[in-house]
């Protein structure tokens, strides 16, 4: 049996002398010894540059010399050249591009007299880079010969700067095309419009004019067409276009925040919903929070209101277009489902509540305006009889207290506020009564002492009444009086628990009277003992026990018809009128004015109650479990959809109206018409603030690694097979604005089925590759996204050159034949193996401030330090430009 193990094993593939390489992540392999364990298996054969492999002899001296699997070389990092890396591995593992330049059969393609394009060299160059990525004879690969390619043509790229890595793509594959372009003399074309005409005809068309300038198997495997439409604002002309394109740019949703919302609905006996609703950091509008309600509750929109509430008060009650920027997740938001005017059949009357005690529990020590502290009972302090929330000492304290006081001079709100809605017809005493209760005890703790019998009414014992008036107080009382003037001061001296009827001080200063502000007091103290059944028509309230919480059964003889609260119109003059039980008679209250329910909490009166906030009793949403985990998270189809949806041009972007003939800020959307083979998806994380300030969104985005469904994007071509694309490779990028890091995550597809993969999931991390699971894939630092479509592979051009193209295959194709052999020769001759060895390690993995080795610095620490030198100087550079700049100029116009 040994023998027989060891045959087997001398028969191999002749990768028995590949060393596998340590799957840890961020960190360059070493040399390691041959390892017994089974090696991953790989289906790709490497790759010669010559369409006949040559002698056995130089087969098997290859063989020898590989080092590792074919597809786990890595590039080296010649100095912030990650992004060029990240972009050619993804490239590399594209299955059509990587056995279009397997041979020298795409020579034939090579347009040698194209001004745009390299002569070729780009063309070959690649070729050569991807000979060595799939030989297995490197660990690491230089690609410093295709660098220089590129930088020859595009200045931008010469030298060691960051770039970004969809830039860098862009114009590479832009430059293989132009290198691989079989049109020799580009015809004159213009733009095609619809002008009425269907959007098939125009389509193709415009593609077909397209290919008379363009055509190439880039061109062929990687580029759609998308469909334009612009619509003029003033004039509604619309212009229909179709152009190619290379990559899709889809923008990201804004950064999301997460609002908490109570729901109340329209009957109080539903207890209130907490909702949690995502919407946007930026440029939110309050109809994002109502539409996400409207489906939860079911309810339509323009039958909620969203209100904000600071300090027991409504703040604002927002429209649907109203902006949400400046509501945070901490700030209190209420949502009030409203009747149905079509549901009533009549005009509906929306009335705010607020809700207050008759006595506000503020403790007073000493004088509002001298800040001196009582000193005996003979100095009781006054409160104002507004707000009694402030005490003086006497009418000159107040008077030189009263202009900082007056703009705070208001009750004390308890609870929350809550809107009411009730038809004009129903909208009486009674069922205001039933409705404000309900939506009360939600927010506030309610509680009756049982009634005492032997306690008789204080209100009638004058002599225990103390009450000195200002001067400038009206005799009509607070609720007409000129809000310039102060208020009275008033001191009332109520009774403790106990007391026959002799009036005496109580000791407690923080007491005051009944409010003479909501005219209550004017009625009670002067009525003297007061009998159940003589109280006053407005005070016969029938109330349900148990919406009050913590209520105890007093005498049902003595409080049979005793209300715990009053009710008050405030118009818009800010002036209160309480309202009196009519029976069955509506009520007229318009909509420009409010409602006040005040609590009897004044221990003064035979029957109080003892009322105080609680915190608002409400149900979870389910539904809202996962929302805040939710709130960065987004999906492509997200992106998509904002890609397609309409937008306003800008200012700068303005588009020629036809027929206004004049610039106009049309209304532009952008819809897919013809899907590539290979769609490349950028994932546009990076904003423009300013001019030189950009940021970085860093939210996750989840993107299907298998079966990406676009036939709801697409709105051409239909035909017979979906357009189902499945994920083959990712660029990552690390980092921030100043400094970064670029990865690749690739996989190489089966030649018939995207679904299948010859090689499995490596990561490309400058020299370094490791092998990782699909799983991790999908992360928040994904960049671009390379889709291979199912079902739908792309012909390859035949070997021999087009006649239709190249009429004159004598000498012509000799001449290029001999100017192709020079190029791989040049190329080749750079092609040299990397001293293996750990390399410069950074934050993310080989270090991608290092320079190139040319010029570089001595060791890789100089080169750290003076790039984080630089983009530090940048940065504050940037920070002066941004913000100390425009402050200087503001202070120096003012």
């Amino acid at each position: 049996m040994e023998k027989d193990k060891s045959k087997a094993r001398s028969e191999d593939t002749g990768l028995e002398s590949v060393a596998t390489r340590t799957p840890m992540e961020h960190v360059t392999p070493k040399p390691e010894t041959h390892l017994a364990s089974p090696k991953p298996t790989c289906m790709v054969p490497p790759m010669p540059h010559s369409p006949v492999s040559g002698d056995s002899v130089e087969e098997e001296e290859e063989e020898e010399k590989k080092v590792c699997l074919p597809g786990f070389t890595g590039l080296v990092n010649l100095g912030n050249t990650c992004f060029m890396n990240s972009v050619i591995q993804s490239l590399s593992n594209t299955r059509e591009l990587r056995d279009f330049f397997h041979d020298r059969s795409f020579e034939a393609e090579i347009n040698y007299n194209n001004p745009l394009g390299t002569g070729g060299r780009l063309a070959i160059g690649f070729a050569v880079l991807l000979r060595a990525l799939w030989k297995g004879t490197h660990h690491a690969f230089q690609p410093s010969k295709l660098k220089a390619i590129v930088a020859s043509k595009a200045s931008q790229f010469t030298g060691y700067a960051q770039h970004d890595a969809q830039e860098f793509m862009a114009f590479l594959l832009d430059g293989l095309h132009e290198d691989l372009n079989r049109i020799q003399n580009k015809p004159y074309t213009e733009t095609v419009d619809s002008d009425g005409r269907p959007d098939e005809v125009v389509a193709e068309e415009a593609w077909q004019r397209h290919k008379m300038r363009n055509d190439s198997f880039i061109v062929d495997l990687f580029q759609g067409q998308y469909k334009s439409k612009l619509v003029c604002p003033v004039c509604a002309k619309v212009s229909i276009t179709f152009d190619p394109f290379l990559y899709l740019p889809v923008p990201l949703p804004q950064k999301q925040k997460v609002l908490p919302v109570f729901y109340f609905a329209r009957e109080p006996h539903s207890k209130p919903i907490k909702f949690l609703v995502s919407v946007s950091k930026e440029n939110s509008t309050a109809s994002e929070v109502l539409d996400s309600l409207s489906q939860s509750v079911r309810v339509k929109p323009e039958n909620l209101r969203l209100a904000e509430v600071i300090k027991n008060r409504f703040h604002r009650v927002f429209l649907p277009s109203h902006s949400l920027d400046t509501v945070s997740p901490s700030d209190m938001l209420l949502c009030f489902e409203l009747l149905s005017p079509e549901l009533a059949k009549e005009r509906i009357v929306v009335l705010e509540v607020q809700q207050r005690p008759q006595v506000p529990s503020v403790p007073i020590s000493k004088c509002a305006a001298c800040q001196r502290k009582q000193q005996s009972e003979d100095e009781k302090l006054k409160r104002c009889t507004r707000c009694y929330r402030v005490g003086y000492c006497n009418q000159l304290c107040q008077k030189t207290h009263w202009p900082d006081h007056k703009g705070l001079c208001r009750p004390e709100n308890i609870g929350y506020p809550f809107l009411v809605s009730v038809p004009a017809s129903r909208l009486t005493y009674a069922r205001l009564a039933q409705l404000l209760e309900g939506y009360a005890r939600y927010s506030v703790s309610v509680f009756q002492p049982p009634f005492q019998p032997g306690r008789m009414a204080l209100e009638s014992q004058s002599p225990g009444c103390t009450t000195l008036l200002s001067t400038g107080s009206l005799e009509a009382g607070d609720s007409e009086r000129d809000p310039i003037q102060p208020p009275e001061l008033q001191l009332v001296t109520p009774m403790a628990e106990g007391d026959t009827g002799l009036p005496r001080v109580w000791a407690a200063p923080d007491r005051g009277p009944v409010p003479s502000t909501s005219g209550i007091s004017s009625e009670i103290l002067a009525s003297g003992p007061t009998e159940v059944g003589s109280l006053p028509a407005g005070e016969r309230v029938s109330r349900p026990e148990a919406a009050v919480p913590g209520y105890q059964h007093p005498s049902e003889a003595m409080n049979a018809h005793t209300p715990q609260f009053f009710i008050y119109k405030i118009d818009s003059s800010n002036r209160e009128q309480r309202l009196e039980d009519k029976g069955d008679t509506p009520l007229e209250l318009g909509d420009d004015c409010s409602l006040a329910l005040v609590w009897r909490n004044n221990e003064r009166l035979q029957e109080f109650v003892l009322v105080a906030s609680k915190e608002l009793e409400c149900a979870e949403d389910p539904g809202s479990a996962g929302e805040a985990a939710r709130a960065g998270h987004f999906t492509l189809d997200q992106c998509l959809n904002l890609f397609t949806r309409p937008e306003v041009l800008a200012p700068e972007e303005a588009w020629y109206c036809p027929q206004c003939k004049q610039h106009r800020e049309a209304s532009k959307q952008l819809l897919l018409w013809r899907l590539p083979n290979v769609l490349i998806v950028q994932l546009k994380r990076f904003s423009f603030r300013s001019f030189i300030w950009r940021d970085k969104i860093n939210d996750l985005v989840e993107f299907p690694v298998r079966n990406l469904d676009l036939s709801k994007f697409c709105i051409g071509q239909k035909e017979e097979q979906l357009p189902s694309y499945d994920l083959y490779a990712v660029i990552n990028h690390y980092g921030g604005m100043i400094g970064g890091h670029y990865t690749a995550c690739a996989r190489l597809p089966n030649d018939r089925s995207s679904q299948r993969s010859d090689v499995g999931w490596r990561l490309f991390d400058d020299s370094t590759v490791t092998t990782v699971d699909e799983s991790q894939v999908v992360t928040r630092y994904a960049y671009v996204l390379f889709y291979r479509r199912r079902n739908s592979p792309v012909e390859r051009p035949p070997r021999a050159g087009h006649s239709e193209h190249h009429p004159d295959l004598g000498p012509a194709a000799e001449a290029a034949a001999s100017q192709a052999s020079r190029i791989w020769q040049e190329l080749e001759a750079e092609e040299e193996p990397v001293p293996e060895g750990p390399g410069p390690l950074g934050p993310w993995g080989p270090q991608d401030w290092v320079g190139p080795p040319p010029r570089g610095p001595t060791t890789p620490d100089e080169g750290c330090l003076r790039y984080f030198v630089l983009g530090t100087v940048a940065a504050l550079v940037a920070l002066v430009l941004n913000v100390f700049y425009p402050l200087v100029s503001q202070s120096r116009w003012r």
